[in-house]
């Protein structure tokens, strides 16, 4: 179960002086009490490399789809907490092929400024995240909210996006469930742009990041 508690302090002041003059401030603090901390790893922390490609491999009239190992994650906790998900795109700036879309994170660009591709990111589908700490449970389904975690949703790809989160649920389910351990993999679908838009006269350097952001709910 998740702990929240809201602290809200009022202090008024009164200065005297005419009998009709009054002046009042409000100090307001809020904050949160979290029922556990949760430390989170991506993959081994290094990052992936995907080596030397050859321009001859991509396509000259079309994008070029990459096939990389996928990348294990794991969420660890000092007790069950709900928790949500968030992505940001650390590369933005340096633009997407075709055209951005918040599931598609930059690979970088060229020298004339071209988007080198995009890199695409998912759980997988439904049922693909390992999980402890909630009764017998062992697999919870991935879902996702849009408004920030008013509704939810199941995730058919479990896509991760800037501008959704995704939380875990029993399956079957689409409210966020309390676990100790979330353990799964994180597929990641790199696409290049036609080789014909690019600048091939120089190597090309693949330059994605992306930062995965816990919230406890």
């Amino acid at each position: 179960m998740s702990l929240k508690k809201t602290l809200l302090v009022t202090c008024l002041l009164a200065v005297s002086g005419s009998a009709m003059a009054a002046t009042t401030a409000d100090l307001m603090v809020t904050g949160k009490i979290v029922p556990a901390g949760c430390n989170v790893t991506i993959g081994n922390g290094a990052p992936l490399d995907l080596g030397d490609i050859n321009v001859s491999s991509l396509n000259q009239d079309a994008p070029t789809s990459l096939v990389v190992p996928s990348i294990p994650f794991n969420i660890t906790c000092t007790g069950p907490v709900a928790l949500s998900t968030g992505w940001i795109d650390n590369r933005a700036s340096n633009g997407v092929y075709p055209s951005p879309a918040p599931t598609r994170f930059s690979m970088g660009k060229d020298t004339a400024d071209t988007p080198i591709g995009h890199l695409w990111i998912q759980h997988g589908a439904g049922e693909s995240v390992q999980v402890t700490g909630n009764g017998s449970e062992v697999v919870a389904n991935v879902i996702f909210s849009t408004d920030g975690g008013i509704n939810w949703a199941n995730s058919t790809y479990g896509q991760a996006s800037q501008n959704h989160i995704n939380s875990y649920a029993p399956v079957g389910e689409v409210t966020p469930a309390a676990y100790t351990t979330y353990t799964g993999t994180f597929k990641l679908k790199p696409q290049i742009a036609p080789a014909n838009t690019l600048d091939l006269s120089s190597a090309l350097t693949l330059d994605a990041s992306a930062t995965m952001e816990v919230t406890y709910l």
